[in-house]
């Protein structure tokens, strides 16, 4: 069972000082590994106006270690944040920084997710950069994570507030289900009494391997107009769901931007869907064996068969199952955008290749790194930020013939039955 409660905290403001390293010369690798060990938090933007900004926070304690105390059998957990505010990747300069540390007191150690928010002064006019750095006081491990923070306009997406309608805490997925009720807060910077849902019912194939040059474009998308969400004295307005897609959520009819939701199947992130499991071989396998898969009248037989063929036994055809697939989840979690993050051109490197041993960010791209920083045995990987009126989460590979040999080695290092790389 899982527990919850709010936990607000007051920031307590540092000096901002220089001289410290920019944003572009950090290495962001450890965002795309998952460690059952580490605090990964979740994060959410929201303005309140043109001068205040709060992000709110979701904790989970599974990982937290929590220390007795023996003169009242009590347990603590500390969880001690810290942020600091860029103008921007090159910048050495930090704008805002301040920390704190929250501490969970229980009679029981239990899962239990702990809800916060950093409230912020930011203008207006500009984006901005937060390094937020979570740690476990009694372990004294920690995580980065980098929020963009866009105040360049009053209708992009981070002037709508998300909550769950039920718990009122605040809800931090772009996917949804029919489960999900929902209510969308509007910070109405522009003055407006409901807001406008356009509905695209479209699905998109898995992109190319890498060094395929010119993968077809995305189809052209024309929206269903839903019907539209009236704000309440609150600014607030219920959602939900009825039928996969994509949902876009705008505050005017005459500019794109807005709050979208993405509703692929009631089981996502995870991949329980057999068709699922099966369309996930589509690059460990050759074109014959996927149709023979994709085909098959008992298509989880015939999945099944591929992977005890590749293991060579049951007991090792488990474990792969469980890390391919895992791989497919984590890149769900990671890479999604308007469609799958599985399917996208970052989600198929992750998937063959594992986590980059390197990442590197600007505002407009990412570098992945396989191997050592400047070792010309090193795969590189470049992804262009594109831009989308749906994501800020969408990349493009800049592609090459140069990857066709890398690509097939580290596919034929799952057709081995081997795991091409460790995901922590």
């Amino acid at each position: 069972m899982k527990y919850r409660f709010t936990f607000l905290f007051l920031t307590v403001l540092l000096v901002g000082c220089g001289g410290v390293d920019k944003l572009s010369n950090k290495d962001f690798s450890d965002v795309y590994r998952k460690n059952a060990k580490l605090i990964e938090p979740d994060f959410s933007v929201y303005h309140i106006n043109d001068l205040k900004t709060e992000v709110n926070f979701r904790i989970n304690t599974t990982p937290l270690v929590y220390i007795e105390n023996p003169k009242d059998n009590k347990f603590t957990g500390k969880v001690k944040i810290a942020y600091k505010l860029y103008e921007n990747f090159e910048s050495r300069n930090i704008i805002d920084s301040a920390s704190t540390i929250i501490e969970d007191v229980t009679k029981e150690v239990e899962e239990k997710n702990i809800h916060g928010k950093i409230e912020l002064k930011i203008p207006s006019g500009r984006d901005y950069f937060l390094l937020v750095t979570t740690g476990d006081v009694n372990r004294d491990r920690t995580t980065q994570q980098l929020i963009k923070v866009e105040k360049t306009g009053e209708l992009t997406r981070q002037n709508f507030k998300v909550t769950n309608k039920k718990s009122g805490l605040v809800f931090f997925r772009n996917y949804v289900t029919p489960n999900d009720e929902l209510e969308i807060e509007y910070n109405m910077l522009a003055a407006v009494s409901a807001l406008e849902v356009d509905y695209f019912d479209k699905s998109f194939p898995v992109t190319p391997p890498p060094f395929v040059l010119n993968p077809d474009s995305p189809p052209s998308m024309k929206p269903k107009p839903l019907k539209s969400l009236r704000l309440n004295s609150d600014n607030k307005a219920a959602f939900k769901v009825d039928k996969p897609g994509i949902y876009h959520i705008k505050a005017s009819t005459e500019k794109l931007d807005g709050l979208t939701f993405f509703y692929f199947d009631d089981k996502f992130p995870t991949i329980k869907n057999v068709r699922e499991m099966a369309s996930a071989l589509r690059f460990i396998t050759s074109k014959k064996e996927y149709e023979e898969i994709t085909n098959h009248r008992q298509m989880k037989t015939a999945v099944d068969s591929f992977w005890l063929n590749t293991a060579g036994s049951k007991t090792r055809a488990r474990e792969l199952i469980k890390a391919y697939y895992n791989r497919v989840q984590n890149a769900n979690m990671f890479f999604t955008s308007y469609k799958e993050g599985w399917k996208t051109d970052r989600g198929i490197i992750y998937m063959i290749f594992g986590p980059p041993n390197m990442v590197y960010k600007s505002a407009d791209n990412e570098a992945w790194v396989y191997g050592e920083a400047n070792n010309h045995l090193s795969v590189n990987f470049v992804f262009d930020k594109a831009k989308s009126p749906f994501t800020d989460n969408n990349y493009m590979l800049r592609r090459s013939p140069t990857y066709k040999n890398p690509w097939y080695r580290a596919v034929e290092t799952w057709r081995q039955g081997r795991v091409s790389a460790l995901d922590y």
